[in-house]
């Protein structure tokens, strides 16, 4: 028995990467996960290794920006298990969406890319939340009095009805050039998450985001094995303190945490899982890697193609 079993778990883009590390992580803790996702080929076969594990899940495929699909992914939810405890909103649609500031991109590009960005996320919160408020703290209620430390008396708070956890980016705390969808969507999450927290913590529910840093999904895998090549993936991991960049696993390990009851005192808290990226001082990383480059003169990194857009 998981830290999470008992518990219902959403994942949207839950079929690969940062969404399918999280999906395997939370049903290996005991929750029963419905995965969201648009791959079905990909959902299946995650849904299958879950269940190869002992674990419990199921898929559903639809798009989470539209409104009647995620009206369904909670009914569904409910119906299964009677029951809804935690929602992971990382679904995106990658770089289908244009790149550009804010001269460049097309309104219909921006429309679509903040639909999945944001609108999502609000749309999940607004049929999630009744759901997690209907269903209750999973050990049953709280006792009448309150016991706990402090000034506190009376009525006990409401604690541990639900989790929300949105999935932003370092991107949402810096800016690239060219990426005004992406970066204005990462940033609008962060902005999504912190009013949530405050609307949704009376009802028991907390609301965080991870900002996850460059994590090497399966499509990160597929990129870096086309277009880079080893001195440049080194180039990558000399901008972490830690000296690697991530894997789905990092990210999951924490979005388990916030949605057990150990975080139960955690709240609008923007998480980055980064190594450390966003904490340096730009200058010294910089020149360190500099000196690395031109040691380095035939390094190729995934990147290298979108250098002439800059």
């Amino acid at each position: 028995m998981g830290n999470l079993s008992k518990r219902t778990a959403i994942v949207t883009g839950g079929a690969r990467g940062i969404g399918g590390g999280t999906a395997r992580k939370l049903a290996a803790d005991g929750a029963h996960v419905l995965i969201i996702d648009v791959e079905e080929s990909s959902a299946k076969k995650n849904v299958d290794t879950i269940r190869a594990s002992g674990g419990q899940a199921d898929f559903m495929i639809g798009d989470v920006s539209e409104e009647n699909v995620v009206k369904e992914m909670v009914t569904l939810a409910l119906n299964q298990t009677g029951r809804l405890d935690i929602l992971v909103q990382n679904a995106y649609g990658g770089n289908a969406h244009a790149s550009g500031s804010a001269v460049d991109i097309s309104p219909d590009a921006w429309d679509r890319g903040l639909g999945l960005l944001a609108r999502s996320l609000f749309l999940g919160a607004k049929y999630a939340v009744p759901a997690m408020e209907e269903s209750g703290n999973v050990g049953g209620s709280s006792p009448d009095d309150w016991t706990g430390a402090g000034l506190r008396h009376g009525m006990a708070p409401n604690q541990n009805v639900g989790r929300i956890v949105n999935i932003s980016s370092v991107h949402g705390l810096l800016q690239a050039p060219k990426a005004l969808i992406y970066e204005s969507g990462k940033a609008a999450v962060i902005g999504l998450t912190r009013q949530m927290a405050v609307d949704f913590g009376p009802l028991g529910i907390t609301v965080n985001a991870i900002a996850p840093g460059h994590i090497v999904t399966e499509a990160g895998e597929a990129m870096w094995s086309e277009s880079g090549n080893e001195p440049g993936f080194r180039l990558f991991e000399l901008q972490y303190p830690v000296r690697r960049t991530g894997v789905p696993e990092d990210i999951a390990n924490a979005i388990a945490f916030l949605c057990s009851d150990d975080a139960s005192f955690i709240t609008g808290v923007v998480l980055p899982v980064d190594g450390g990226l966003s904490i340096q001082l730009q200058e010294d990383v910089i020149m360190r890697l500099k000196d690395y480059i031109v040691e380095n003169p035939n390094l190729r990194t995934h990147f290298d193609d979108r250098s002439l857009e800059q």
